[in-house]
């Protein structure tokens, strides 16, 4: 079994990002309600300054988590999101899931890929406080030729 860590943290106070030298990716954006699915999880498990990170634990197989994640339609989506399917984007992947008693829905963008094969049926997540000695940001610029995103912070207004 393997679980996955990252170790996002809020990007000018709006929008979760998170950095991951081995896949390249840099202020990769959660978007499309994944911001707020994470700061319902964070606020509901009281994670101290998590806005300048934490660690998020996920896997497709069950281990010890706090959210399981399940995979819908993008027709689900909008129906469960309110949005009408022609704003909804054309790739990527939907889940839905309870946090903190309230079902929440959110879109993962195409770096889901770069962690796993496939999109997952269900994904299971656990959230902590940043590990002592970890820092979550990747010491390199946003336009660094080594660095790369699917999504921007600045288009979490979508």
């Amino acid at each position: 079994m393997s679980v996955m860590t990252l170790y996002p943290y809020l990007f000018h106070e709006t929008c979760w990002v998170f950095d991951d030298p081995e896949t390249g990716l840099k202020e990769e954006a959660f978007v499309l309600g994944a911001s707020e699915m994470i700061s319902a999880l964070i606020e509901a498990k009281r994670i101290p300054e998590a806005r300048r990170g934490f660690m998020l634990q996920f896997s497709d197989r069950p281990f010890p988590h706090d959210v399981t994640l399940n995979w819908i339609t993008p027709e689900e989506a909008a129906r469960a999101s309110g949005r009408p399917p022609a704003t909804l984007p054309a790739v990527g992947n939907w889940y839905t899931g309870v946090v903190a008693g309230k079902k929440m829905v959110a879109w993962l963008c195409p770096a889901l890929y770069e962690y796993f094969p496939d999109a997952p049926r269900r994904i299971f997540v656990r959230a902590e406080k940043l590990p002592v000695g970890v820092d979550p940001i990747w010491h390199v610029g946003s336009n660094a030729p080594e660095a790369r995103r699917y999504m921007s912070a600045e288009l979490d207004a979508l």
